[in-house]
């Protein structure tokens, strides 16, 4: 049954074509088994995978052997120097030949149609050497961990240019660019303190114009890092308005402040004594500094405050002698200082402060060894070495002579003889600095019966009275004409409103309290003594110093206002140089006591 239906099924399949037919020993074998393919895969594909695999590990293997040591990787350049390949110190020496030659860069600085020009190192830019030498050796940093052995491969066939990182000194280049300027720069005006009867007040600040520095500071490293290596650096700024760096309410706070500090007296203990300084002096040493930072902050001035507590102190035991001028046979002699012991030691406006802010008005300070405030080699600079001035003298309505200096004449009797004396005691001796001045008034203050002055006849308000120091006006147009014939300027005087003939016409002084005032300035390079001597019918005064000008009355002219007498006369005064100027002085004098023009 079985061969019936291979027959079978033999007999009715389709015939084959005799030419399709294939040989016996041609025939395709049956497919294997997937586990015999597998084993009779081709040997070739098998490398062919592992390859690129094997080929990667190895890169991985040379990148990171290659890039294990500190060194410079390989391609690299910094300033247009190659460093590839250097060791870590090695690199920092070529930095620092970088920094050298930006040192050394020129820049040119352009505002305002002008242009400036200066070095990096004057405007205070500079190489970051450690900064930069870390850019060289990590210059691939900021690729992707896995992507660089990529990087590390193309490194072989492209260079890579490290950045330099610079650092700015904001102070230097502050400075740099006011000297740059010079007088195209106008400063701010910081906001300061003045007293006004007695209350401190705010003097508003002032806006400047020119080149800000914050400015320059922020373009340099910008425009240095775009430059080429040793190429000039430029960088283009406006002038702008500079504001002060502190405003006027914040002044404004800070004076509050200080007028709290200072409304009451301070108690300052030493191992000398104590002494009491008032608020109001101390509110004289306040000061106002502006910060960086915009704030405002209060300071006592050490300067200030130092003259005002010695003074307070200069009775202790102790104390320095100043040095002093006196006459000896009729000669300037110096009688040497003595230091000694001076309030205070350094930082005493400070401690006060201190004190005061603590809301405490009794600080204690340290009494220190010290010079005396006038010694004598200043006293020997002065170069006081003889009289000065001529020897001239009035007399009974009449110029005549007399020893050197300037001498006036007066009856033998009265009241006014004592006065006269006694503010010729108390101005004798007194020195006068080169440009320094000197004002009666300031010196010898109000005249008193304390001070040892007299009621005696005077001229109040047009009208002859008796008042305390009458008189003092002899003393007051002798010394005018002293200074008068020294050739010092003459800055404030009143002559009498009447004439009398114990004074020159025209050429000299009366004093009242506190005006009128005689006042007079010391134009030479050298010191002045004043030195008063009298005799019961004459006072002289005579100054003392080197020669300098020399003084003459060269002209004299009357007229008329009103009722009354106008005289003006003329002062010739003659300089080392040769040169000549004048000089005029005018006197107004009514016709008689109580009359008016």
């Amino acid at each position: 049954m079985d061969e019936q239906i291979t027959e079978s099924a033999a007999a009715d399949a389709p015939a084959v074509p005799e030419a399709t037919r294939r040989p016996a020993h041609l025939a395709s074998p049956a497919a294997p088994p997937p586990e015999e393919r597998r084993r009779r895969r081709p040997r070739w594909v098998l490398p062919v995978l592992i390859t690129p695999v094997v080929l990667f590990l190895l890169a991985v293997v040379a990148w990171t052997v290659d890039t294990s040591s500190s060194r410079v990787p390989r391609n690299v350049t910094l300033a247009g120097h190659d460093v590839s390949g250097l060791s870590e110190s090695a690199l920092l020496s070529r930095v620092a030949e970088v920094a050298d030659e930006l040192a050394a860069t020129r820049i040119e600085l352009v505002s305002g149609g002008a242009t400036y020009d200066a070095t990096a190192a004057d405007l205070g830019l500079r190489l970051d050497e450690d900064r930069s030498a870390r850019n060289a050796l990590e210059v691939d940093d900021d690729t992707a961990t896995l992507l660089r052995p990529v990087a590390w491969m193309r490194s072989f066939f492209d260079q890579r240019e490290a950045s330099l990182a610079f650092l700015v000194n904001d102070e230097q280049v502050t400075s740099a660019t006011q000297e740059l300027e010079g007088d195209a720069r106008t400063a701010p005006t910081e906001p300061s303190f003045e007293v006004v009867d007695g209350e401190i007040s705010v003097v508003e600040g002032v806006d400047g114009r020119g080149i800000d520095p914050a400015e320059v500071a922020a373009l340099l490293p910008d425009a240095a890092a775009h430059a080429g290596p040793g190429q000039q650096i430029r960088i283009e700024v406006p002038q702008t308005a500079i504001a002060p760096l502190v405003s006027d309410d914040a002044a404004r706070e800070a004076a509050a402040e200080a007028e709290d500090l200072t409304n009451e007296p301070v108690e300052v203990q030493t191992a000398g004594g104590s002494a009491t300084i008032d608020g109001a002096e101390v509110r004289r040493w306040v000061r106002l500094t502006s910060q960086p930072d915009g704030t405002a902050e209060l300071v006592l001035d050490e300067a200030a405050a130092a003259p005002a507590l010695r003074a307070a102190f200069a009775d202790i035991d102790g104390a320095p002698k100043d040095a002093r001028i006196t006459l000896d046979g009729g000669r300037p002699v110096i009688i040497p200082d003595q230091p000694g012991l001076v309030c205070c030691g350094e930082g005493a406006a400070a401690r006060i402060l201190a004190a005061l802010r603590a809301g405490e008005h009794t600080v204690s300070l340290d009494l220190v060894q010290g010079p005396a405030t006038f010694t004598t080699a200043d006293a020997e600079a002065y170069k006081i070495v003889g009289p000065v001035g001529g020897n001239n003298a009035w007399r009974n309505g009449a110029p005549t002579t007399a020893g050197p200096g300037f001498t006036t004449y007066h009856g033998a009797t009265g009241a006014r003889i004592i006065n006269i004396h006694r503010i010729a005691d108390l101005v004798r001796g007194v020195v006068i600095p080169p440009g320094g001045s000197f004002s009666v008034n300031e010196f010898v203050g109000k005249r008193t019966e304390a001070k040892g002055f007299v009621a005696a006849g005077a001229i109040s308000n047009g009208e002859h009275v008796d008042e305390i120091g009458g008189g003092i006006s002899q003393f007051a147009t002798t010394t005018f004409n002293a200074a008068y014939f020294a050739g010092l300027d003459i800055d404030e005087y009143q002559a009498h409103s009447e004439y009398f003939d114990r004074y020159p016409l025209g050429r000299e002084a009366t004093m009242g309290y506190p005006k009128p005032d005689l006042r007079f300035t010391n134009n030479t390079p050298y010191g002045i003594l004043i030195w008063t001597s009298y005799t019961q019918t004459s006072l002289t005064v005579t100054l003392y110093s080197t020669p300098y000008a020399t003084a003459e009355q060269t002209d004299i002219s009357e007229s008329t206002s009103g009722r009354c007498r106008v005289v003006v006369t003329t002062r010739t005064r003659t300089y080392p140089d040769g040169h000549s100027e004048n000089d005029q002085f005018r006197a107004r004098y009514r016709p008689g006591p109580g009359e008016s023009c």
